[in-house]
């Protein structure tokens, strides 16, 4: 078995990794790796035991993963999302890393792969006759032991002068046409807005190559020259670890508690495939009404799930729409309504135990979701390869 690279947190995965790896008879090769390793853009330098420098970078992960393949039979869990950063819709036809993954099983025709991956929906990347492709769920299955003890924000600060919450920390497209949208539209004023990315773009179009709307234009250049609500130091992880639990602990809930629907902008918006994350989850913890800019789909995928989306107060209308800038635009004009209401809070108070239920799914139905399906899904490509 080779271990290339894991991430922080990850052990529902990585037990849901060995479960199934037992039910395997036959010779195989069994990988596990961290997908931010095949980045072409990943790089790490750091200091080994005999004191010599050294860089990693992803062609020696990418050569650790080939060197491991030796038999018919290969078994690869690949953790995160698969894009390396700003996938865009319009231009690019596969993510460079599901393209990675399906130029290794062209590669070797005569091998029989099953890929367990964090996201959904990569069967529209990646169909080769030699692969089956297992959902074992996204990123918002890790720290699994510390998320179904945290406490959700239950008490909300009913004097707050704020109705929703956008949280953005790593540069994103998506993310930067959000804010200029928000900040177009003049809903600044109703929430409370994070850009930790802020000083890095200069031109909101030269950035995020999106077709030109002078709303989100007029929007970027006020929002530049706007003090945000929030100005967080984008190193939010004291340890270094990804330590989600304690970042919402010690700093997002304060957030939550002075908030009642969320705009959350997930690390995938403008792929077919999509990863949910920590993101989700936190506002599920954070007991927030949910406008969810992702995938299209992936609301569906959430109330399919068990989760309870809100569908009579948030306007999810947007979440069938194909094109990511028409998406964006009816997720937030749709629901200005409820951004901008001031009863907001009467309703969230009505709708409280409903909250508590989506906690109480987040503990533990989403869990099982992911694992049941996973197993299933698995038996059946082991059926399927008469393994």
């Amino acid at each position: 078995m080779s271990i290339l690279k894991r991430p922080p947190g990850d052990d529902f995965t990585f037990r849901l990794f060995f479960k199934l790896k037992n039910k395997v008879k036959s010779p195989a090769n069994f990988i596990y790796v961290w997908s931010c390793v095949l980045d072409p853009i990943y790089e790490f330098g750091h200091w080994p035991a005999e004191d010599v420098w050294k860089v990693d970078t992803e062609l020696d992960y990418r050569l650790g993963l080939e060197e491991s393949i030796n038999s018919d039979l290969v078994i690869l869990g690949v953790k995160d999302h698969l894009s390396s950063g700003d996938f865009n819709y319009w231009k690019d036809s596969t993510p460079i890393i599901a393209e990675y993954l399906k130029n290794l099983f062209e590669y070797y025709p005569n091998k029989k792969f099953i890929l367990l991956t964090s996201v959904e929906n990569l069967q529209s990347y990646i169909g080769v006759k030699n692969a089956r492709i297992v959902p074992w769920g996204g990123d918002i299955t890790n720290h699994q032991r510390e998320y179904v003890t945290l406490s959700p924000v239950l008490e909300k600060n009913f004097d707050s002068k704020y109705t929703f919450l956008s949280l953005n920390r790593n540069k994103r497209a998506h993310r930067a046409m959000l804010i200029s949208l928000l900040y177009g539209l003049d809903l600044d004023k109703h929430g409370l807005i994070s850009c930790m990315f802020r000083d890095s773009i200069d031109d909101l179009y030269d950035y995020t190559q999106w077709p030109e709307l002078e709303i989100y234009r007029q929007g970027f250049s006020k929002f530049k020259s706007s003090k945000l609500a929030l100005n967080d130091n984008p190193e939010i992880y004291a340890n270094g670890n990804n330590d989600n639990v304690s970042n919402f602990k010690n700093k997002l809930s304060n957030y939550y508690r002075d908030t009642f629907v969320e705009i959350i902008t997930e690390t995938s918006y403008t792929e077919h495939c999509y990863n949910l994350t920590e993101k989700t989850l936190n506002s599920i913890y954070g007991c927030c009404f949910p406008i969810l800019l992702c995938s299209q789909g992936s609301v569906a995928f959430l109330r399919n799930m068990g989760m309870d989306v809100f569908d009579d107060i948030i306007d999810h209308r947007y979440d069938e729409i194909a094109d990511p800038a028409d998406r964006l635009y009816a997720a937030i004009s749709d629901n200005i309504a409820v951004l901008t209401n001031p009863n907001i809070k009467e309703i969230w108070q009505q709708n409280k135990h409903r909250f508590m239920n989506n906690v109480d799914f987040a503990r533990e139905t989403l869990y099982n979701f992911y694992s049941t399906r996973a197993e299933s899904v698995f038996s059946k490509s082991i059926h399927d390869f008469n393994i």
